[in-house]
């Protein structure tokens, strides 16, 4: 019997970015503290209702952001009374919004230093700021762009442009201007007035059909509208309320963190997972524009030539022997990343990551990828969840090791495995690394974090200056047994375009194998 892939539409619990404006706009302490007569032109998001099972009087969190002063605030409250929200002061500086850089790349192509020719190409580079502090005080927001030009004597330029004042940096301060002689990817990046978000639904009820049996259901999230976001910068395809053959086993599943570091000058990136860009899908779009069911396997940029082509930005879902693919491409700067997963009929499932990238000198230099996966397991529940680690003893039937508090653990001998359950029922998950996921650098810090569910806990708010995954805050001793687990676990991705290895393919992942 055929196996059918259902998609619908479905329902958020939140506000629309729409409607937090519309607060910032009736609440005087938002305008007072921005200085502004009204919220247009503020930068402002959606904001999802938080917590596990979010009704209308669940609590929200939304970013208001005024680019021309380059300062933000906060605003914290509940789904039923958003105008009583509390308003505070906050440092987050949201990475450039479209419309932005296309505003940004209008002033870049009217400056008069700017390369004449057809093939010269703007697009949005790394670091995606590099606003300049003021003598008074003050800083000036500046988004980056970068400018190929490939018959210059410079074929990449790395420029910051303050929108507000129409003016061009070609020289800005505090950004990395060591690049390597050559080009080493072939992919040529997409324009930033290019790519357009057509629209569609956030995200869409997923259910896997065989003949009478439902063998899954779950909520997918598209990227552009992933959590965390606002402060955060999103989490490639997201995975909510993930049902096998009726039971729940995940409550969320998605990579909140990926980091890169340059080995040969320091240089540091926290990427943005938000940005969906194109790659090559078959099929039908039941829902509309974002979301599609293909006939064929979707080809991305790890899969195909040509860099940023393709008929297609969004979701897109093929199965296949008995395995369903959700795959899709995002943009960060120059990288390009597969955001995968994959669902099998025996309840198996395949978080993974790509990596990849277009032209640009700096992938031409050794850096290192950290991606960081997020897993909320509530197996028969919330509550009652078990940890336990497997060892390499040399006896056939491997003996669990209890974890009773929260802790963070690297991948290496004895560890083979390790896996959550609950308590009464014994179901659960056991999760095996990866072939190629690797062992954490000290930059990486470690490779698994074992931690108690806390909603404010979803993003690590990256304190620090060099971008680093700061989770260890979050292991303060609390007591993980018979309590509601959450998972990170880190894969960790070194890529050396001089010395390429067998898995130039770029792909880590573990596997969550079910344990009944």
């Amino acid at each position: 019997m055929t196996v059918r892939v259902i998609i619908e539409a479905a329902g958020r619990a939140g506000l629309s970015a729409e409607q937090v404006r519309q607060v910032a706009d009736g609440h005087p302490a938002v305008l007072a503290h921005l200085e502004r007569a009204d919220a247009r032109g503020l930068i402002v998001g959606a904001a999802p209702a938080l917590g596990h099972d979010p009704d209308e009087r669940a609590q929200f969190r939304a970013s208001v952001f005024d680019p021309v002063a380059n300062r933000g605030v906060e605003l914290r409250g509940t789904l039923d009374r958003p105008e009583q929200a509390r308003v505070l002061p906050s440092a987050y500086r949201p990475n450039p919004r479209p419309q932005e850089l296309r505003a940004a790349a209008a002033i870049l192509r009217a400056d008069g230093r700017f390369p004449a020719g057809d093939q010269v190409l703007i697009y949005q580079q790394m670091p995606p700021l590099a606003d300049r502090e003021n003598p008074d005080g003050t800083t000036t927001r500046r988004p980056t762009l970068g400018v190929y030009d490939p018959a210059g004597a410079l074929r990449h330029r790395i420029v910051a442009v303050d929108v507000a004042a129409g003016e061009v940096d070609w020289s800005p301060a505090g950004v990395s201007v060591t690049m390597h002689p050559g080009d080493c990817e072939s992919h040529l990046p997409e324009g930033v007035e290019s790519l357009r978000d057509r629209g569609g639904p956030d995200q869409v009820r997923l259910r896997v059909v065989d003949g009478d049996t439902e063998l899954w259901n779950l909520i997918v999230v598209r990227p552009r509208a992933s959590v965390p976001h606002d402060p955060g910068d999103g989490s490639g395809v997201e995975l909510r309320q993930v049902r096998h053959r009726g039971r729940l086993v995940l409550r969320q599943a998605h990579v909140p963190i990926l980091n890169v570091q340059y080995e040969e000058d320091g240089v540091t990136f926290r990427d943005w997972q938000n940005q969906e860009t194109r790659f090559s899908a078959t099929g039908a779009d039941p829902v509309g524009w974002g979301w599609r069911v293909c006939t064929r396997p979707p080809r991305t940029i790890l899969e195909r030539p040509g860099g940023d082509v393709g008929d297609f930005q969004g979701v897109a879902f093929h199965y296949a022997d008995g395995e369903l693919r959700i795959v899709s491409e995002l943009a960060a700067g120059w990288y390009r990343y597969v955001s995968e997963w994959r669902l099998a009929d025996d309840g198996t499932i395949r978080p993974r990551f790509g990596f990849a990238g277009v032209r640009n000198p700096r992938t031409c230099m050794r850096h290192r990828h950290h991606v960081y996966w997020r897993f909320d397991f509530d197996v028969e529940g919330a509550a009652n969840d078990v940890v336990e680690q497997f060892d390499d003893t040399g006896s056939t039937i491997p003996q669990p090791l209890p974890i009773v508090r929260e802790v963070a653990r690297r991948r290496r001998h004895p560890a083979r495995f390790w896996q959550v359950t609950d308590g009464s029922s014994g179901r659960g998950y056991q999760i095996h690394p990866g072939e190629h996921d690797n062992t954490a650098d000290p930059y990486g810090v470690s490779d698994l974090w074992f931690l108690r569910h806390h909603p404010a806990e979803l993003y690590d708010g990256n304190p620090g200056t060099d971008n680093r995954a700061m989770l260890n805050r979050f292991v303060d001793g609390e007591a993980i047994g018979a309590t509601n687990v959450v998972v990170w676990y880190a894969g960790h991705f070194r890529h050396d375009q001089n010395a390429p290895d067998d898995h130039q393919g770029h792909i880590v992942g573990p596997d969550l194998i079910p344990v009944s």
